[in-house]
């Protein structure tokens, strides 16, 4: 059954967040509507932008388009009358129609939620109310359940990268520099902040709650409830070497400056490019959109694969956070692959997806088993060469879905870094809004295990050829991944020279 993908729209809370939020998306992606089934040469020609437009406020996956308050958080103030109305109306919904809660919640997460009822007996501001909420949300550890964040207002103009020796400086700020290791925020030590984000930021591994945090840490409501803003400033301290840095930045407006991109990125949704002297042909697919656009690029990309008699190709997906999973039966047609075993999924039908998805059952849980696809070819040609898959911790949904399918099924090989979703995990997300707050949120439906369930349990997809951004990497402006994709391809390449 092929389910056509619904993305939500939402209006944030104020004309910056609407600014800011699709900056992200384009940039980073985001996880929408997976349809069931498996299923970018540029579209036009492009610059490979080695930068990024800043900051950028993390949305998990598309969200509602109902109305939303155009205050900023301070300026609403919720009754406790108020917040119990969401607070119902949150618990109600989640217990309807998430996977994970077919048999309610467990005694220990109960009494977390009588805690959320038992803080709301005063008054608190929207933001304030937010957390209040998303200690609840955070309970299903679902990358995909997620409240919308609160509106951007000042910010901390800072960019960071979460690499694994800590937390990076990409552009210089003041004194800070590229590659500095920040060692506490706000007088608060980085392992201290890092135990906090994850109690806040709803996600399956720590790779998405790192790469979320890299924007949270930078807005002004998210630093405001960490406790790391004094006099509208924020102390940062950092190392170099051995040389201890500190300095104090000011909060301040969003200028939307570029910053810099550690996975390189273009600015179309997908994109591709050939390296003739390295017989590579790389695809860069930021969103999965399966749209015809989409489709015809894919196209072009193989036949200029075929007419160059390129032997590698590689789908970049590092800064892709997923969409409509349709783009991963469509590329894979333009290969040899004869079949691909599929994700297997759990629905769990209710009324609210009767409502959002029109001829849905109201009720009952169908579970579809994983099938062996014959792979429907659509080309004379299909290539025969070496595949593979750049992975970050921004690769999520249905991105994530197609390093798995590759993965799992042998196809080729993933190259970088784990990635920010489980591979097996929830997702196909439903749109709501709390009545009171208007606080927009999104629920999975369906619960998916990955084609090959014996890897199982994985935190994340993890690289068959590992290529980690390091702080020198940050300081050089260096494509590891990229790199190491030329060495992969090189060695294979002296190895058939050898032959």
């Amino acid at each position: 059954m092929r389910n056509k993908i619904i993305q939500y729209a939402l209006p944030l809370l104020a004309v910056a967040a609407i600014i800011t939020a699709a900056v992200y998306i384009k940039h980073t992606g985001f996880s929408g509507r997976e349809t069931e089934h498996l299923l970018s040469v540029s579209s036009s020609p492009q610059t490979t932008a080695s930068s990024e437009d800043a900051p950028p406020i993390p949305l998990n996956s598309p969200v509602s388009s109902l109305p939303v308050p155009v205050s900023a958080p301070e300026e609403i103030k919720l009754s406790p009358a108020q917040m119990k109305e969401d607070l119902d109306e949150l618990v109600s919904t989640l217990v309807q129609v998430h996977p994970r809660l077919i048999d309610g919640w467990t005694s220990e997460e109960q009494l977390v939620i009588d805690e959320a009822y038992n803080n709301i007996k005063q008054a608190h501001t929207l933001s304030e109310f937010y957390f209040i909420a998303d200690t609840i949300v955070i309970l299903l550890h679902d990358g995909h359940t997620t409240l919308s964040p609160s509106p951007v207002q000042r910010i901390l103009n800072l960019p960071l990268f979460w690499s694994r020796e800590g937390l990076v400086v990409k552009d210089k700020r003041g004194q800070l520099h590229p590659g500095d290791i920040i060692t506490a925020i706000g007088g608060r030590s980085i392992k201290d902040i890092e135990a906090d984000l994850k109690l806040t930021i709803p996600a399956e591994n720590e790779n998405w709650v790192k790469s979320q945090a890299t924007s949270l840490l930078r807005t002004e409501w998210f630093l405001q409830h960490m406790g790391l803003v004094s006099e509208n400033s924020v102390s940062i301290a950092a190392t170099r070497g051995n040389e201890n840095i500190s300095e104090e930045i000011e909060l301040a407006d969003p200028t939307g400056q570029k910053e810099y991109n550690p996975y390189p990125a273009h600015n179309a949704d997908f994109t591709f490019e050939i390296e003739k002297d390295r017989s590579l042909g790389i695809f860069q697919l930021n969103t999965c959109v399966a749209s015809e656009e989409y489709k015809s690029t894919v196209k072009r990309f193989f036949d200029e694969v075929y007419s160059q008699g390129i032997r590698n190709i590689a789908i970049d997906l590092r800064n892709n956070g997923g969409g409509d999973s349709q783009v991963i039966e469509e590329f894979l047609a333009f290969t040899d692959a004869a079949q691909y075993r599929t994700f297997k999924s759990v629905i769990r039908y209710s009324p609210q997806v009767k409502q959002q998805i029109p001829g849905s059952p109201d009720s009952g849980v169908v579970v579809n088993e994983a099938v062996l696809a014959k792979n429907i070819l659509k080309s004379a040609h299909p290539f025969s060469g070496n595949l593979y898959v750049l992975t970050s911790p921004r690769t999520f949904s249905s991105a994530n879905w197609f390093a798995l399918v590759v993965q799992d099924n042998k196809l080729g090989q993933v190259i970088g870094e784990a990635t920010g979703n489980q591979p097996s995990s929830y997702g196909d997300i439903l749109g709501f809004q709390l009545p009171a707050s208007g606080i927009s949120y999104m629920v999975s439906h369906k619960k998916f295990t990955r084609p090959d369930p014996g890897r199982d349990p994985a935190n994340a997809v993890m690289p068959d050829i590992e290529a980690y951004t390091t702080a020198q990497d940050i300081i050089d402006r260096r494509d590891a991944q990229m790199e190491k994709l030329y060495e992969v391809i090189g060695q294979k390449q002296t190895k058939g020279t050898a032959k």
